[in-house]
């Protein structure tokens, strides 16, 4: 039997199937519609939702889930033609009120057969699980230890095929995980494989990155490097909030940053990840400790001439502006920034942006998010 025969029996058997009780008469949802059946990549999510699969017979589609779903595929270049979606139970389960309902440990093992079916048939190279309880469906057909907080867009080996947990993107688990950070971990996913290929060689895969985060600290330790020069002597603190200002006005000028560096939201404002890194290994940049604070002072007695002019010229402006500012003053004016603000407003609502992107590929936490 060739592999589409082998589907059309599949969706034969799942068309007559009746053993949970409540959703013997809800629509099945595995058709075509599901996707491509010689994907490398199966995502699982947990049900068909009400007002999305259950109406369309598409999963993953119809509903804010669904349209989220499609946002975060487009955004890595992926088509619904390229992968093939399922769920750990494929009927629709439903509350005395009609409304959706988590599916019980029952419901989930009574469909764990056919799930391993399509699994079996489709031949993935990577199962991309969305929420929990599509990772814990799994241990229905072998066993496993993952856990999504843990193991969250990690590639990890599973029954002869590669895992990659993510979380759902459902309104409601945007609370646990933002779409900006659902963004990234769907980037991240397609860094390690490819639909139509398969997982990507993982040398070659590196030996990239490694060359863009080179490059990338290349410019970045250039500005710190200059800067340091330019104040003479700067408190850490200083450093990171005033090449923020400068990459984000930089931005707003010429639609890129100058350094081309994620900025984090921390505890004390935007933070770029790897910056403690680039100041130790500069040799023209010394720590002294001045009362009981390090403060960073230039090794250098010339100017650094590998950022033009122009660059160079741009950066002076501000450091001379906030050279001797108060940190108290230069903080301030990071949180008076438009995707401060935005931050700030998302916090005051109850919402957790620590560690999300405050400017990331040139695009602003407001831009990302919507």
């Amino acid at each position: 039997m060739n592999k589409l025969d082998y589907f059309n029996s599949l969706l034969s058997s799942v068309a007559r199937c009746n053993i949970c009780q409540r959703m013997c008469n809800r629509k099945k949802v595995l058709s075509v519609l599901n996707g491509n059946i010689s994907s490398k990549v199966v995502f699982i999510a947990e049900a068909p939702g009400r007002l999305g699969a259950e109406c369309t017979g598409i999963p993953l589609y119809g509903d804010v889930t669904g349209n989220n779903f499609e946002t975060l595929l487009a955004n890595i270049g992926w088509s619904r033609d390229d992968i093939f979606i399922t769920n750990a139970i494929l009927c629709n389960p439903q509350d005395d009120n009609g409304n959706n309902s988590t599916p019980t440990h029952e419901e989930i093992s009574n469909c764990s057969y056919y799930l391993e079916m399509i699994l079996e048939l489709i031949k993935p190279e990577v199962i991309v699980t969305l929420g929990g309880r599509a990772l814990e469906a799994l241990n229905n057909i072998e066993s496993h230890n993952y856990e999504l907080r843990n193991d969250v867009a990690t590639l990890v080996p599973w029954h002869g095929v590669k895992l990659f947990p993510m979380y759902h993107m459902s309104p409601r688990a945007a609370i646990h995980r933002s779409l900006t950070q659902q963004r990234a971990d769907f980037i991240s996913l397609s860094h390690e494989v490819s639909p139509k290929t398969g997982i990507k060689k993982q040398e070659n895969n590196r030996r990239q990155q490694l060359k863009d985060v080179s490059k990338l600290q290349a410019k970045i330790a250039l500005m710190v490097e200059y800067i340091v020069f330019k104040a003479k002597r700067i408190s850490f603190f200083k450093l990171t909030k005033l090449l923020y200002l400068i990459d984000y006005n930089y931005l707003n000028r010429y639609q890129q940053t100058m350094s081309n560096c994620i900025y984090l939201r921390m505890q004390e404002g935007p933070w770029i990840p790897y910056l403690k890194n680039i100041v130790h290994e500069n040799d023209k940049i010394h720590t002294a400790m001045i009362g009981r604070q390090p403060i960073l002072m230039s090794t250098s007695f010339g100017e650094t001439l590998n950022l033009s002019k122009a660059e160079r010229d741009f950066i002076d402006q501000f450091v001379e502006q906030y050279k001797d500012a108060t940190e108290g003053s230069i903080k301030t004016a990071v949180y008076m920034t438009a995707p401060m603000k935005y931050i700030l407003r998302q916090e005051n609502a109850g919402r957790s942006m620590l560690k999300n992107p405050v400017i990331y590929k040139n695009l602003t936490i407001e831009e990302l998010d919507n």
